[in-house]
């Protein structure tokens, strides 16, 4: 399932020695959030995760897979309706067999709330 544009929106995305930045905006209303929760929505955690593949894979202009998960600590809960704008900065440097190592966090105006690692390709 793509979630860009119809989840979030990539409000800018910048890659400068190798830190990419993305700023998004998530969707309140949309459909995800009918069961996680009605009336007081929580950004599922795999759903952020997914948001990671999706913004490196916009910025390298091909399908990413995640191929392994070093850490992920959910710090925060992500409500679109308190802080609809997040951030994501990662670390991302290209090793030998072409796949990515990946480190970074995804924050809002009340902190962060994802801190990840791990390999994608």
């Amino acid at each position: 399932m793509i979630l860009k544009d119809t989840f979030y929106k990539i409000n800018s995305l910048k890659f400068e020695d190798n830190v990419l930045e993305a700023a998004i905006s998530i969707d309140a209303k949309h459909p995800i959030y009918e069961g996680h929760f009605p009336g007081n929505p929580v950004t599922p955690g795999v759903v952020q995760l997914e948001l990671v593949k999706e913004i490196l894979g916009t910025h390298f202009n091909k399908n990413i897979k995640l191929r392994s998960l070093t850490t992920s600590k959910f710090l925060a809960v992500l409500n679109p309706v308190n802080t609809p704008e997040a951030t994501f900065k990662m670390t991302v440097a290209e090793q030998e067999d072409q796949s990515l190592k990946v480190a970074g966090q995804l924050s809002n105006s009340e902190g962060v709330c994802l801190k990840f690692s791990g390999i994608y390709e």
